[in-house]
């Protein structure tokens, strides 16, 4: 793997966080939330679009309701000749009070505004969240596969929720939602204070398709300290979720398939959200996930330098696609002050 471009995209908060990107008329378009810090009410959704660095966006600038994790999805419209553009965003004052909003924005560079978003939004009954960190996968034409999870204080829950597409009228219906997906152990040992501690458990599933089967990891609350893993099982179920061998400091992480490769971006630390990479790993419906390993893998960055405008070191929350041509598109928060978008080479 070899990094080919990397910039800061240019944001103009002093906190920034939860970018997502998507290729739409064979370009990337960038979205992330940012404001004077997480869960304020200045907190607004902004998109841009490298081909044009005046034609940034501001969606919830108006409202005194913070805003949380955009999620960029391209959907084919009906008859496949075209691609419509929508965006996921969230709402409320906490994660376990969100409401779920999807915006049309297929045609945003040109003519988006408020009363725009306004007549082409529609939102989620209350109590679903739709895809709250990573990319939401297209099945079978018309069934959206959504990534999910609820988070209150004693609890965290993920599960997989999908929705009808009707590609015609270009809407999206509720249909199904998973068994929840949890950790049922909450006290685990800290080898450093000697004690037990409460755990709260998994949330943020990576959807991927691979080796004719849906798969995904989870990000680990702290104490937890490695990646989950599950997978439906032959009822369609989803199985209980497992830790996987690679470690994590309780952040998120990412997935992106090319042919028949699976690439992970993610922190190799049990405590630290730093540094970031992207592994190669032998995922496989025939393994158990303790047997899963990383082939190879590229350094994105070590460390936040001081150019970063906060006192942050982490280098977290990645969203990471791939291309038509097997590019992976990676941005991710660089201090919680920046957005860094990368471009690898997996060859």
């Amino acid at each position: 793997m070899k990094i080919l471009h990397r910039e800061f995209l240019p944001t103009t908060t002093s906190s920034v966080h939860a970018a997502t990107v998507a290729m739409h008329k064979d370009h990337p378009v960038f979205s992330w939330f940012g404001g004077s810090r997480e869960g304020s009410p200045d907190v607004a959704i902004y998109l841009y679009n490298l081909n044009n660095d005046q034609n940034q966006i501001i969606i919830g600038d108006n409202d005194n309701m913070p805003r949380w994790n955009p999620i960029l999805c391209p959907i084919p419209n009906a008859g496949n000749t075209d691609q419509k553009l929508y965006l996921f965003t969230k709402a409320g004052a906490f994660c376990d009070r969100w409401q779920t909003f999807i915006h049309d924005i297929t045609n945003w560079e040109s003519d988006i505004s408020h009363e725009y978003m306004a007549k082409d939004t529609e939102f989620l009954p209350a109590g679903l969240n739709g895809p709250v960190k990573t990319a939401p996968i297209l099945v079978d034409i018309n069934s959206l596969l959504c990534g999910s999870a609820v988070e209150t204080f004693h609890d965290w829950a993920s599960y997989i929720e999908e929705y009808n597409v009707d590609r015609k009228n270009m809407s999206f219906k509720f249909a199904f939602r998973s068994n929840p997906l949890f950790v049922k152990e909450k006290l685990r040992y800290n080898s450093i204070s000697g004690r037990q501690r409460l755990t709260t458990g998994i949330i943020q599933p990576a959807l991927f398709e691979h080796d004719e089967c849906l798969h995904a990891f989870f990000r680990a609350s702290t104490g937890l300290g490695k990646i989950y893993y599950s997978r439906p099982n032959i009822l369609g179920d989803w199985q209980d979720p497992v830790p996987t061998p690679f470690d994590n400091p309780n952040s998120g992480v990412d997935v992106a398939t090319v042919a028949d490769r699976v690439f992970l971006v993610h922190n190799p630390s049990p405590t630290l959200r730093k540094p970031l990479v992207i592994s190669e790993v032998n995922v496989s419906k025939e393994k158990r996930a303790s047997e899963f390993k990383i082939k190879n893998s590229i350094v994105i960055r070590e460390e936040v330098g001081d150019e970063a405008r906060t006192h942050s070191k982490e280098l977290s929350y990645p969203y990471m696609i791939a291309d038509k041509d097997g590019t992976l598109h990676l941005v991710y928060t660089y201090g919680r002050s920046k957005i860094e978008y990368c471009q690898i080479s997996i060859d």
